[in-house]
């Protein structure tokens, strides 16, 4: 009998010995927090309350006393320059909490600064970083194989170009623009109407004076006639210069370019008469005008070829006269 009490009660010290598990010793913990974390908020909600008591307590006494104060200043027993003005409470900002309110107030400012300081950035950026050749020249002829080469003439060429701009490095820029297109595809109308607005533009610029195209290409945009200067007055004794420019034949050209597959035949190398232009004045374009010339003149100087017996270039036959010009006054006259 005792020794059944002994184990009953060796069973029950080891029961309440039993060590806690990890789930249980977790919930406990778990219990705690929050229970710490009720008790937290209940005393922020009290300490909440307490504040919001206290300044409607403030607030009734201060309504208490202004009404007071009114009723004696109605029964005349004080004055208003006796009545108590209460002085305003001045508020120290924090460092922080003065620059968040400097943006705050000068946002718009701020911005509209950033935009036009951005702004001037790019503009001076643009300025010192913008290719500005000393001379430069626009190839016109419908040639597709010059929109490569026009690129990889520029370091070939640019050693017989004038320093204009005082740079230090001379620069000889060739801009491949053709007239038009041999096809009427869409994509080749859409390229063509591009080229010739960017035509137009370097011809009102008055920057491009030396033009290297065929007179079927000058005869598509009107400039057969009072537009180049007469070569012949320019390089005189050469036989190589015509009226409506220097036959490019005569020169190496497409041999030093690589493009031997590209027909000079019919190409001249034209000098535009200078004047006064929707971006220039007479006087500065004159000035282009005589370094395009010393530009050509030095190259000819190691590119000319002597002794060629040029075949005549083609004769240009009129343009059509597109149906939109036709004279319906001329036609009703007719028909009456």
């Amino acid at each position: 009998m005792e020794e059944k009490e002994k184990l009953t009660d060796n069973t029950e010290n080891e029961k309440k010995e039993k060590p806690k598990s990890f789930m249980q010793t977790v919930r406990e913990i778990n219990a705690a927090d929050k229970r710490a974390e009720l008790e937290e908020e209940a005393r922020a909600a009290q300490e909440r309350a307490e504040r919001a008591e206290k300044r409607r307590r403030s607030y009734e006494d201060k309504l208490r006393q202004e009404r007071i104060e009114l009723m004696k200043l109605k029964q005349g027993v004080i004055s208003e320059e006796e009545i108590e003005k209460p002085e305003k409470e001045v508020r120290t900002y924090t460092a922080a909490e003065k620059i968040s309110n400097f943006f705050y107030h000068n946002k718009w400012h701020l911005i509209i600064g950033a935009l036009a300081a951005a702004l001037v950035i790019f503009l001076v950026y643009d300025f010192a970083t913008k290719e500005r050749p000393d001379v430069q020249a626009m190839y016109i002829a419908p040639d597709y194989d010059m929109s490569y080469y026009s690129g990889e003439l520029t370091p070939l060429w640019s050693k017989y170009c004038p320093d204009v701009n005082g740079d230090g490095e001379p620069l000889a820029r060739l801009y491949y623009v053709p007239t038009g297109y041999s096809d009427e595809t869409a994509a080749s109308v859409y390229f063509a109407q591009g080229d010739r607005t960017k035509l137009i533009g370097e011809f009102q610029s008055g920057n491009t004076v030396m033009i290297i195209g065929s007179k079927e290409a000058y005869q598509s945009i009107g400039a057969l006639e009072d537009v180049f200067v007469d070569c012949r007055t320019i390089f005189p004794d050469d036989p190589y210069a015509e009226e409506i420019g220097y036959r490019l034949a005569g020169t190496d050209f497409m041999d030093m370019l690589g493009a031997e597959n590209v027909d000079d035949t019919e190409l001249y190398v034209s000098f535009r008469i200078p004047g006064d232009t929707m971006g220039m004045k007479k006087e500065k374009m004159q000035v282009n005008y005589d370094n395009a010339v010393t530009f050509w003149t030095n190259f000819l100087a190691e590119h000319r070829i002597d002794g060629l017996d040029l075949p005549p270039t083609a004769d240009i036959k009129p343009l059509p006269v597109p149906e939109d010009n036709y004279d319906y006054m001329d036609s009703a006259d007719k028909t009456e």
